[in-house]
């Protein structure tokens, strides 16, 4: 029982799809969720599980009256007595303040929503990387919104009024792409340039908020397919084996997608931002430190010292990072490649490179980031 207001639940529902595949012996019944969780009327669809979303605790205690498996997909309202498949929301908040922090921002912006669990936990795991790396946070919590939908005007106002006395450059993460919507128009209404004065990032990755914006957001998106994908399996261990005991797996977010919104002020050093550029434009590519160091008109030494400086990192490991986040997203979105040919689209010199790569920066194998495994 899904509602399919927005791309994030598009993307749950072609995971469940493929969960469900694997066992064409399942008749899958899509029904919408319903305002209010009735266990009598449900009882008459004679199910043998449930995937659904939780909202609020009443929702548990309804479901739990059914007697049958049910897994929560929702960020919204954790189970207690139900299995929760869900995003991992504290390391989307740390996602987002180590893809600041790394781009040299040392005030750092939250802004979420009011009684929403998803939107605590991100904003906590952001101040918590933040305040590690040394930057610091200035929080805002919004009253409550209906999901998918901007913020009001009055919304609006308030993020102006936040954002206004700040000490700029400024670098603000958002609940979800509503609100990053809001805050890009928060940031019209004081004059504010986004991203020289503040730059902006979401959630979701939604196309339809996004593109209601009036500046490309940059926005993190979530690895929906897996959460779906993983609903589906363990709804149907679940019914193979009753006494399973229930569990929460949080699922970790995809990719950031950057775009106007955070893009140019990645650094304060203009000849290290150049340097990203380069090296993302490139990752197909075998990146050597010296070619990047001419293509931005300085010596190998001296854009390794800017480096550190900036980014607390080398050229090398920062070049083999971005390929390896890339490498991350092809095994995710592209199940029939193999891991060379992953390897050759990430610029690796062949499978093996990527794979001695991959077990020392995450401590797995490639095969292991696939849905499924």
């Amino acid at each position: 029982m899904l509602s399919i207001e927005t791309e994030h639940w598009h993307g749950v529902l072609q995971g469940l799809a493929e969960g469900f595949r694997r066992s064409p012996q399942v008749q899958v019944i899509k029904i919408a969720r319903p305002a209010k969780f009735e266990p009598v009327k449900l009882r008459r669809l004679q199910l043998d599980g449930l995937i659904t979303r939780l909202a609020s605790r009443e929702d548990e205690v309804a479901l739990l009256k059914l007697g049958v498996p049910v897994v929560n997909v929702s960020g919204r309202t954790e189970g207690k007595g139900l299995t929760n498949i869900i995003n991992d929301d504290e390391r989307v908040g740390e996602l987002a303040a180590r893809f600041f922090v790394r781009r040299g921002f040392e005030r750092l912006g939250f802004c979420g929503v009011d009684r929403h669990r998803s939107s605590r936990l991100r904003g906590r795991g952001y101040r918590r990387a933040g305040k590690a790396a040394g930057a610091t946070t200035e929080m805002l919590v919004l009253p409550e919104m209906p999901e998918g939908d901007a913020p009001s005007a009055r919304a609006v106002a308030r993020i102006a009024t936040w954002l206004k006395p700040q000490q700029r450059p400024v670098g603000v993460f958002c609940f979800n792409d509503a609100v990053a919507r809001a805050v890009a128009e928060a940031c019209a209404d004081i004059g504010a340039n986004i991203p020289a004065d503040v730059a902006v990032l979401g959630v979701d990755n939604d196309d339809i908020q996004l593109g209601f914006s009036s500046v490309a957001l940059s926005s993190i998106e979530l690895n929906r397919r897996r959460i779906g994908y993983e609903a589906a399996r363990r709804l149907l261990a679940e019914i193979e084996n009753p006494d399973l005991p229930v569990e929460t797996v949080r699922v970790p977010p995809l990719k950031i997608v950057a775009r106007g919104s955070t893009d140019k002020l990645a650094v304060n050093d203009e000849v290290v931002a150049a340097a990203l550029d380069y090296i993302g434009d490139r990752l197909a590519n075998t990146i050597y430190v010296e070619e990047v160091a001419r293509s931005v008109g300085v010596s190998r030494r001296s854009l390794e010292m800017r480096f550190r400086a900036a980014l607390q990192t080398s050229v090398y490991a920062e070049v083999q990072r971005q390929q390896l986040e890339r490498a991350e997203v092809l095994l995710q979105e592209n199940p029939k490649m193999t891991i060379a040919e992953v390897a050759y689209a990430c610029g690796f010199q062949d499978a093996r490179h990527l794979s001695i790569v991959c077990r020392r920066k995450l401590g797995r194998p490639p095969g292991s980031l696939r849905i499924g495994n």
